[in-house]
């Protein structure tokens, strides 16, 4: 046992986790933040905060990939296997709204005029940018990572789903109030990462039908049987 330019050799050294003088750590190196995680999960339950346009610079998708499992399982607790379902829609609607999102984004780099006290820092100097057709700021990993971390509300109200029928009026309320949470949250942080100031509603809106697929798997993936499978149960009989 020795070292080596500053790493330890010998075959006990390979079951160690210790590695060269300043090197990052091995989740950060795969893109494995939990600072960063925690950071944009609590800008997400805190939609009326102040969003910083940087907040997505590094693009992680650990978040998003932990929510969406989280959801399945969640599903899969509730008795309804849906990952499939939940990946597809996923990848499907991060591809479909990366493109209409990219298209919206302002061509133009920002003024230092033009600015939303909720996600634009005024003291920042102006960045020159490219837009339009795939702008470099809006990429397809952070649309997908914005997507991901505003899933958040949609998994915390899947859970009421394992011990209650969320085909109710009671359910059918959170799932609606949680798509809008995601809505909100998901239209903030890309007007913020997209610099699309003054197109909030209308980024809000392909964002509501992405959400809604999740509410709908939400609202008719839960325990029991609501109102809907009764009214259904009666057309049937």
């Amino acid at each position: 046992m020795g070292e080596h330019g500053g790493l330890r050799t010998g075959w006990l050294a390979a079951f160690s986790t210790e590695g060269y003088d300043g090197e990052p750590p091995l989740l950060e190196e795969l893109g494995v933040n939990f600072g960063h995680i925690q950071m944009k999960t609590l800008a997400v339950l805190n939609p009326f905060r102040h969003i910083d346009q940087h907040i997505m610079d590094d693009s992680d998708l650990a978040g998003p990939i932990l929510f969406f499992l989280l959801f399945g399982t969640i599903l899969l607790l509730s008795g309804k296997v849906h990952f499939g379902y939940i990946y597809g829609l996923a990848l499907l609607g991060s591809t479909s709204l990366h493109m209409i999102l990219s298209l919206m984004s302002p061509t133009e780099p920002p003024s230092s005029e033009s600015y939303h006290p909720q996600y634009n820092d005024p003291s920042s100097p102006p960045q020159h940018q490219q837009g339009g057709h795939f702008s470099a700021t809006l990429t397809f990993p952070r649309s997908a990572s914005v997507l991901g971390y505003c899933l958040l509300p949609l998994v915390v109200t899947s859970l009421f789903g394992i011990v209650m029928p969320m085909d109710t009026p009671l359910g059918i309320v959170l799932s609606t109030a949680a798509i809008v949470w995601c809505t909100y949250s998901a239209s903030g942080m890309f007007c913020a990462v997209g610099r699309m100031k003054g197109m909030r509603g209308l980024v809000a809106y392909p964002l509501a039908l992405f959400y809604v697929g999740f509410g709908i798997m939400g609202i008719f993936s839960s325990r029991g049987s609501g109102s809907l499978a009764n009214a259904a149960a009666k057309i049937n009989a």
